[in-house]
């Protein structure tokens, strides 16, 4: 897989904090993408425990997808 570069749109949903998001887009527009790199950069940068997270998806394979992309960043 090769290095995910965000969008200047998908740039905010990663990097902007103090507030909840929601990533709503199509199928193949990186939402998963977006939602790891978020949560990798609240892990290393913001020091929260994944326990402290909660991320929804709408499918298995979506919540399955990030867990796997996740867990290859050792978190």
């Amino acid at each position: 897989m090769s290095e995910f570069i965000p969008s200047e749109e998908q740039r905010p949903a990663i990097e902007d904090r103090e507030q909840d998001i929601l990533v709503s887009a199509s199928a193949g527009s990186g939402k998963t993408a977006v939602l790891v790199q978020r949560v990798l950069g609240l892990l290393a940068k913001d020091h929260l425990n994944i326990d402290q997270l909660l991320m929804v998806t709408f499918t298995k394979e979506a919540a399955k997808n990030m867990r796997e992309r996740l867990r290859k960043k050792n978190y």
